[in-house]
């Protein structure tokens, strides 16, 4: 650490004295008595002013550099020694403050330590408001906006809400390094900056100032403190995750409530996402038919593993949001989840899908995924790797979709279903190859002479003159149609033959 003239002018307890500063440069670092030839950007001087005024009245002048403080009717040996005990309380209080980094309930310390370098009430808050940390030295009776925070232990939502309304609130946590501004709830000043453990929102630290202005190069002293805060944060991570903070936002989104945009706003910047990633949602079941106990430990391994998704609880479900977009390569969560998960949970994962709306379906994917985990005793299953069975299990529930499918491929299905053949594998190889005769004989691995007998073939069992047109006059409806009856009529198969293996 290193000082400058004015933090020794504040902390000294003298009732006259005179600052008489240019610059203030922070560059001390220890005092000294009596100056030399060769001064030193490190030290402050005390000296008798009379040796330099040409007086023999018994004032001090303290000197660094072209800065001075005029200290009437002191001694020198007084002031040195007041001197070197501001210098000494710095360095204590900075080397407490280092020492409490990873020690249990080190934000509310540093700040009990950190009241006589403060001298102003201060707040360590999480991204929704909730209080980490508050002065204890400080009445409710100072102001109306400090007994709030106190009487609520945080900013409640409402409050937050009108702070977000009345003032630029993302602008204002971009703040990396302590800067004083002017208060939007009363006329006070209050210094504030944002705490980003491994560059994420997770906190901010705010100073007040009710009753008197801030001195000058707190902004410095409150820069340490912040570092050392962030510091804990780093080694504590798990504790201040920015998700954790704002999962219960989270949660009332994806069970349907309505989100702001300055809410949405505010929940991305905290985030550092964008509302148009690409996404993806978890849902972890406990493999129980009593109520689950064994969620909230996994909630506190998932949030060490991977700090940059959110984590929730929703009824008796733990649902993890992942930003796909930001994962970097070997970050898929449902991978890195599933040694987690052992014998005693089931995890179903959705699809990708962009844009922060989608997740709400994704949820709902993702449960179903992790249904299908406890009827087949499986540990994960991801909604990727089942999309045919998954639509044509949709497909099937509709009695009513194969008789909308196109009747000349019924009528295929049929014959070949009695002779053996394979005339509607041929005419769904032809369509889906846009009716180009090499590429559909190629998909086949059959001669382009035996495609063209069996398309006569076709032509002479069911009516397709209008499956013919679409391939000389292409029409997107048409094709659209043509394409689903093969799905429709596909899903059923599949039906058919999951019931003859079951039997």
């Amino acid at each position: 650490m290193r000082l400058s003239i004015w933090d020794i002018y504040y902390a000294l307890d003298y009732d006259n004295m005179l600052p008489l500063v240019q610059t203030a440069s922070p560059t001390i670092r220890n005092a000294r008595l009596v100056s030399s030839a060769n001064l030193s950007d490190d030290a402050v001087y005390v000296v008798r002013a009379g040796d330099f005024l040409g007086t023999d009245a018994d004032d001090t002048l303290i000197m660094h550099r072209g800065d001075q403080v005029f200290v009437r009717g002191a001694s020198v040996e007084q002031v040195f020694d007041d001197v070197c005990d501001v210098i000494d309380l710095y360095y204590d209080w900075e080397r407490a403050v280092k020492r409490l980094v990873g020690t249990d309930h080190a934000l509310q310390s540093m700040l009990d330590v950190s009241a006589p370098i403060l001298r102003a009430p201060a707040f360590v808050y999480a991204p929704d408001g909730s209080a980490f940390a508050l002065s204890r030295e400080y009445s409710s009776a100072i102001h109306w906006h400090w007994a709030e925070i106190l009487a609520n232990r945080g900013i409640t939502s409402g409050r937050l809400r009108k702070l977000r309304d009345s003032i630029n609130l993302p602008e204002v946590w971009k703040d990396s390094y302590p800067r004083t501004r002017r208060s939007a709830m009363g006329e006070h000043a209050y210094m504030h900056c944002s705490l980003k453990p491994h560059g994420r929102m997770a906190g901010h630290f705010v100073l007040f100032g009710f009753e008197k202005p801030f001195y000058r190069g707190l902004e410095r002293m409150v820069d340490i403190l912040v570092k050392a805060m962030t510091e804990h944060m780093e080694s504590c991570y798990w504790l201040y995750n920015p998700t954790s903070h704002l999962a219960d936002v989270v949660a009332h989104f994806l069970e349907g409530g309505d989100l702001d945009q300055g809410e949405v706003d505010l929940l991305m910047r905290a985030l550092n996402w964008n509302v148009d990633d690409t996404y993806r949602v978890l849902v972890v079941r406990e493999r129980t038919q009593r109520e689950p106990v064994l969620l909230s430990n996994l909630l506190t391994d998932i949030s060490r593993k991977l700090p940059s998704v959110i984590v929730t609880f929703i009824g008796d479900e733990l649902v993890v949001v992942e930003n796909a977009s930001r994962a970097g390569r070997g970050e898929d969560a449902a991978m890195q989840i599933a040694p987690l998960l052992r014998g005693d949970f089931v995890c179903g994962a959705s699809m990708a899908r962009n844009g922060i709306a989608s997740c709400r379906g994704l949820m709902a994917q993702a449960r179903h995924e992790a249904l299908q985990c406890i009827a087949s005793g499986s540990i994960q299953s991801r909604a990727e790797d089942h999309c045919r069975e998954r639509m044509f299990e949709v497909l099937r529930r509709d009695d009513l979709a194969p008789l909308y499918a196109h009747p000349s491929l019924l009528r295929l299905k049929e014959h070949d279903e009695e002779r053996g053949s394979a005339l509607y594998e041929t005419l769904r190889a032809y369509v889906l190859a846009s009716f180009h005769l090499s590429d559909a004989a190629r998909a086949l691995g059959l001669h382009r002479n035996s495609l063209d007998y069996r398309l006569k073939r076709i032509r002479e069992i069911a009516d397709i003159s209008d499956i013919d047109a679409l391939s000389a006059l292409p029409d997107d409806a048409g094709l659209m149609y043509l394409v689903m009856s093969f799905v429709i009529i596909d899903a059923l198969q599949d039906g058919k033959a999951g019931e003859q293996a079951d039997i």
